[in-house]
């Protein structure tokens, strides 16, 4: 692997490995996607790879930084715009669903990975996904949006809810995402909230 700054062509190279990879995960699975295939989809030597990556696991964390960085650059901004807990836990579904629409063969790629790697690279970003879940949930329990509940348990529930749509898209792809993000903030609108 290259060590030290890497020049723009190496860079370059890097992003076309992970995105052949990206599409041999979505399309082949994660057993068949393997780094002969990935190289011949990228039209290179599989020993260039190993230069860029190191091997396949190094490539698999690159994969999994790059698909969680399409997701957070485009939820995270606007979930921080908003100006209560209840909107952000809102458009926390919105964005979260939004990224599975636009991003549909990234997101099979990472299916792939979860299901095969269970303790690999996204095992950690899992964790960071429900402790800010939890940052959501403890802003709206400390302005008095939503009631009092313990946290760890309710970001369990909301994550869960997500990580189980793409299940779903694999057998209905044009399932209505929207419709269901709508409703996912309506159940937790009402699981959290405060009574009257």
């Amino acid at each position: 692997m290259a060590s030290g700054p890497r020049t723009f062509v190496e860079e370059a190279r890097r992003a076309q490995i992970v995105d052949c990879a990206i599409e041999a995960l979505a399309t082949l699975g994660y057993r068949q996607a393997t780094m002969a295939k990935i190289a011949k989809l990228a039209g290179i030597a599989p020993g260039l790879i190993s230069y860029h990556f190191g091997g396949k696991d190094e490539l698999i964390e690159a994969v999994v930084a790059h698909v969680v960085k399409l997701a957070t650059d485009l939820m995270v901004p606007r979930i921080l715009a908003q100006t209560t807990a209840a909107d952000a836990l809102r458009v926390y579904f919105e964005t979260n669903l939004e990224f599975m629409r636009l991003h549909r063969e990234p997101l099979l790629a990472l299916v792939e990975i979860v299901v095969h790697d269970r303790d690999g690279p996204y095992a950690k970003q899992q964790e960071t996904a429900l402790t800010d879940i939890e940052k959501v949930l403890a802003w709206g329990q400390h302005t008095g949006e939503f009631r009092d509940f313990p946290l760890r348990p309710m970001a369990i529930a909301i994550r869960g809810a997500v990580d189980a749509v793409p299940g779903h898209l694999l057998k209905d792809p044009d399932y209505d995402l929207g419709g269901l993000a709508a409703e996912l903030s309506t159940i937790f609108s009402l699981a959290t909230r405060r009574a009257p």
